[in-house]
Parts: C-alpha cells; structure tokens; sequence
C-alpha cells in the first residue's frame, strides 16, 4: 500500500508540472479525452496485400502467394490526425500510457471481429535495435504486445525476433522499394523452439509499407511459425 501510495503522490506532482492535454481538443486531463476517442473511426479488416475490406482480416486467395501474412487487423488510418499526433507522442514523446489506450483499440477490434484465441497463439512484438530502444527507453510495440496477451491469455515472446541491423525509420523512407530495402534481413529468430508450428501475431504501432512486417514475417515462417498474422494501431 505504501508503494502504491508513493507512487499516486509522484504521479501527482508529475501530472502538476506537466499537465496532460488531449491531443484532439486540447482539453486537460488525460492526453486522449473518452469524448476524441469515442469519436474515432474504427476501419474494417483487410487484406494485407490489396487493401479490400474482407471482415475475417485474411489475406485474398489470389494475393496469398504475394506475402507471408495470413490475416492483418489495423483499427485506423496513419492519415487521421489524431491518431497520428497520438502515435507520435507515444512513441517519441515517450508518453508510455497511451499504450494502453492503444492496447485498449487493438483488443477491441479483436473483439469485434470475434478473434478465437488458441493456445498454439503468441504475440510477438516487432523488436527495435538495442541502441533504439536505449535512446527511447521503451519499446512502443512490447507495450502493445503484452496487453494483447493479458487481455486475451495468450504468452508473448518478445525476444523471438530480435533486430539485428539499425535501420532508418521506415516512415522518413519516401518509396516501398527503399523501404523494403531498408529492412532486408534486419531480423534474426533466436528461438525457433518457440516458433515451431505456431500461429504468430505480429504487433506493432503503424504499417507504413508493410515492409516491416512481411520481412518479420519471412523470417518467422522460416523459423517454422505455422502461420503469421499481423496487428497494428494504424496502416498507412
């Protein structure tokens, strides 16, 4: 109780010096307002490679030879203002809370596509590069992944992919071929055991080209992984 009492008085000075705006309406309190995030549009699911609404999240028959994702979730689009001024303050505003907000989106939207959750799942977060994560303190994608997991009774393994070339952030790239190029082969698996005949899902905070998750995705299929599936905050 004692911790917990410590911690509520911190939290209060920290909330006194730095106030807590929303990022839509400016409104103080929390930095997304219950009336902003109510008023957020939720997207269907969609194929991975085309984009055309398919409400189970799978990949179209006639793309499923253009990539190794079976089945892609994305509550919202990166073009939404709010949701971008949100992301970027979680990620480089390093304001941790939102995860949870965005936890929150994510699970919903499972929920309401009626995701089936099988003891063969695991979620696994798209790691950052050691010297990434030093500088940001916090991996924004783990926030996520582990959410996922309490909330739906599933392990995550955060270290089953691991990052092993310092890329550029894919969303300063201007074209998918840089993209693509940018992160070939940026992922090694360290525990293949792990992986073996199961059914991965991939989480992460935007798809910007989709480059991220494919190669992730290539490398985990290699390692043995049954199926993968992807879930993120946002897609391009």
């Amino acid at each position: 109780a004692m911790t917990s009492a410590v911690s509520k008085a911190k939290n209060l000075v920290l909330d006194l010096l730095f106030p807590k705006f929303c990022v839509s309406c400016r409104k103080e309190g929390s930095f997304l307002c219950e009336d902003c995030a109510k008023s957020l549009i939720f997207l269907a699911p969609s194929c991975f490679v085309c984009g055309k609404r398919n409400l189970s999240g799978k990949t179209c028959q006639s793309c499923r030879k253009k990539t190794h994702i079976q089945r892609f979730f994305a509550p919202f689009s990166y073009k939404d203002e709010v949701i971008r001024s949100a992301i970027h303050l979680y990620k480089y505003g390093r304001v941790k809370e939102l995860g949870d907000v965005f936890g929150g989106f994510l699970a919903s939207m499972l929920e309401f596509y009626e995701f089936k959750p099988r003891q063969n799942m695991l979620f696994v977060p798209i790691p950052l590069h050691k010297s990434r994560k030093r500088e940001r303190g916090f991996n924004q994608s783990e926030i996520l992944a582990e959410f996922l997991g309490q909330r739906f009774h599933l392990a995550v393994a955060a270290d089953a992919l691991s990052r092993i070339k310092n890329t550029l952030p894919q969303i300063e790239l201007k074209d998918n071929a840089g993209r693509r190029e940018n992160i070939k082969e940026a992922f090694l698996t360290h525990k293949p055991e792990a992986i073996k005949n199961k059914t991965i899902i991939l989480v992460d905070d935007v798809s910007t080209s989709g480059a991220t998750l494919e190669e992730a995705a290539r490398v985990l299929k290699a390692a043995g992984a049954r199926s993968v599936w992807a879930a993120v905050v946002a897609r391009r």
